[in-house]
């Protein structure tokens, strides 16, 4: 048994590219029942973020498997196989390993040394042990990954005065409106990153933050808890221009905030989403209001990481490590695997 990757990242393609190719969550379901149905692969994680979208698997012939699953994605995005295979690039064996101890760890991430992203290994683990398509090869893979990362965090100064993606977003509202801290501020979605951005805020005073979600208790909860204003959703469309700042980070499968929800009165001078695929349709920016997508966060993660890159080779020592005890006992199964 093998372990076969396939995947893209921001590094790689546009965000607009990588959403042609990205299984959202409703449809995890029905592609594993395909796996099981009718596909070469054994076990499978997904590991889908807001700047990355990975497959990870086991297969007796990974490059049989690697096509299946490149056909899949073709056909469900109803996209040529050429494009899947320019947008996607495979990883075999100790190369995967090496790959996910890297993600794991921090350092394959748009905000170097992130913490965000090892919450995000777990649950994508914890999502398909309930799908029931992990197996003993995926187990122990990503249980050593998680086990990676909290000891690169641990061991090194990987993570000091780290940023997440969101307090990135907080970053690009303080550089590109310098008097921000006078704007009102529109948060949709309570989820993880939400909250990270409410928290940012929060710390920082900010006088004038608005919270909406589609679960009006959620939205209501945080609103009290935080002790910002409330939104019903059912404004949203109505309201959205009566906010200076929107920061989006919901998980919808279409466009949440689009052009007709902006009047020739609407103060709106940025929207910041960090949703994957896109919740804001790009023609909401005008001459006078700049949408920002995830990917355009990178020039301003990038000038606050050098100080953590240092920290790299402590890292890496700990990676190797790590990913000499996996391959030892992937070797030791498969020669119990062939005594018996």
């Amino acid at each position: 048994m093998n372990i076969g990757f396939i995947g893209t990242d921001y590094k790689r393609v546009p965000l607009k590219e990588m959403e042609t190719v990205y299984l959202k969550q409703e449809t995890w379901q029905g592609f594993t029942q395909a796996i099981r149905n009718d596909s070469p692969i054994h076990e499978l994680v997904i590991l889908a973020t807001c700047n990355r979208f990975e497959l990870y698997f086991t297969a007796e012939d990974i490059e049989v498997a690697t096509q299946w699953i490149m056909s899949y994605l073709a056909g469900t995005g109803e996209i040529p196989p050429q494009l899947v295979s320019d947008i996607m690039y495979p990883l075999y064996n100790e190369n995967v390993i090496t790959h996910l101890f890297n993600v794991s760890a921090g350092v394959e991430s748009m905000v170097f040394g992130e913490d965000e992203i090892l919450s995000q290994v777990k649950k994508a683990y914890s999502d398909f042990q309930e799908l029931e398509t992990t197996g003993p090869l995926t187990n122990k893979l990503f249980q050593m990954a998680i086990g990676v990362g909290k000891r690169a965090r641990h061991e090194t100064g990987i993570s000091r005065g780290a940023y997440s993606v969101s307090s990135i977003a907080i970053d690009a509202m303080k550089e590109i409106i310098l008097d921000y801290f006078g704007k009102s501020i529109l948060i949709i979605g309570g989820g993880t990153i939400g909250m990270r951005a409410i928290k940012k805020l929060n710390a920082m005073g900010h006088p004038n933050v608005t919270i909406t979600n589609r679960t009006e208790k959620t939205a209501l909860k945080i609103a009290t808890t935080h002790e910002l204003f409330y939104l019903p959703f059912t404004d949203l469309a109505t309201k959205l221009g009566n906010y200076d700042i929107i920061l989006v980070a919901t998980s919808s499968p279409e466009y949440i905030v689009v052009p007709s929800h902006f009047t020739a009165g609407s103060i709106t001078e940025l929207v910041i989403d960090l949703s994957v695929p896109r919740n804001v349709d790009p023609d909401v920016e005008t001459s006078t209001r700049r949408v920002i997508p995830v990917d355009g966060l990178k020039l301003i993660a990038d000038r606050n990481v050098l100080k953590r890159r240092k920290e790299f080779i402590k890292v890496q020592l700990i990676l190797d490590e790590e990913k000499d005890k996996l391959l030892r006992w992937i070797e030791h199964r498969s020669l119990s695997a062939h005594s018996s």
